[in-house]
């Protein structure tokens, strides 16, 4: 084995240790002796794949994956859990990833919040923008509440999709995780129609259209609802008049981050925390909802969903 390649497991297998949520308690000698077991004959970093994969595989890690070149590797024990999800859900996810907007019964505002991957400032601002308009249309002085629908929000970037809810959220923190450093902590807040990371502003909204964090939010929550759509329901907990409603979600609640291991061709992404909402309350697993609705899925017709129905029950009980 070229000593390249050596190296290239060595560093793999050490930023796992090192960065993982999961390596605690794992015998990382017998894991790279496996894994150099398994890669002996690598003469490329391509080829050293089964011995990364199988360190990888060893974490259990659900969320993370490997890039090797233009090829993606999850661990194969978590495939996807499509049994819970709707015929109906799957028929409006096969639409594609678009911003839903309308009013239910002339008197609640509604928004389905999609995934969304950009990474990029004008990609984050251009969608946070979008989402803004999207449900300044259904805001009118005859608004009861607003429903915001997460059904299809598999993940992404979640700071684009609160900088886009900012006026509903309010002015406050809504995840609070702490850092390498003692005793110290980062807090993902909204700040100035925006949203800041220890008060460093990441998604400044250009334009809003007034305070909406008076307003009861009721925010639709379900199976395919995961990692990034799970950071945005859980940001509202805590929120006054906010409840989350439908069914328990996907389950991708570990905070994830990003290695490179040889240039822009080979690296990693770990999960390297859990998520918590803004009182440092950890979600290991999922998030349920307040109020459990099963099934009833309509999603092209609100008015006939179970779940909106049981949005607009609990919106006129709020004052």
């Amino acid at each position: 084995m070229p000593d390249s390649v050596k190296n290239f497991i060595g560093k793999a297998l050490n930023l796992m240790e090192q960065h993982s949520v999961f390596s605690a308690g794992l015998n990382w000698k017998n894991i790279r002796d496996t894994a150099n077991a398994l890669s002996k004959n690598a003469a490329t970093f391509k080829e050293a794949a089964p011995g990364i994969q199988y360190a990888f595989n060893a974490l259990g890690d659900k969320h993370g994956w490997l890039v090797f070149g233009d090829e993606e590797y999850r661990n194969p024990a978590f495939r996807p859990d499509t049994g819970r999800i709707s015929q109906n859900i799957k028929q409006a996810a096969s639409k594609g990833p678009k911003i839903y907007a309308g009013i239910v019964k002339k008197e609640y505002a509604y928004i389905s919040i999609p995934f969304f991957g950009g990474q990029t400032e004008a990609q984050m601002t251009a969608f946070a923008q979008r989402r803004q308009d999207s449900l300044f249309t259904v805001i009118n002085e005859n608004t009861k509440g607003i429903i915001i629908d997460l059904r299809l929000n598999a993940g992404g970037n979640m700071f684009p999709m609160f900088a886009g809810l900012s006026n509903v959220l309010g002015e406050t923190d809504f995840a609070i995780y702490p850092t390498a450093i003692k005793d110290s902590i980062e807090k993902n807040s909204i700040t100035n129609n925006g949203v800041a990371v220890n008060g460093r502003v990441i998604t400044p909204l250009p334009k809003t259209y007034g305070d909406l964090s008076a307003h009861p939010v009721a925010l639709v929550i379900g199976p395919v609802t995961g990692s990034a759509g799970e950071c945005l329901a859980a940001g509202f907990i805590g929120r006054d008049k906010t409840a989350l409603i439908g069914e328990t979600t996907a389950g991708y609640t570990t905070a994830n981050d990003g290695f490179f291991l040889h240039g822009n061709d080979y690296g990693m992404v770990l999960a390297v925390g859990y998520l918590r909402d803004r009182y440092g309350n950890v979600y290991p697993e999922n998030v349920k909802p307040d109020i459990e609705v099963l099934g009833g899925d309509d999603f092209f017709n609100p008015e006939n969903d179970k779940k909106i129905q049981a949005a607009v029950k609990w919106i006129d009980l709020q004052k």
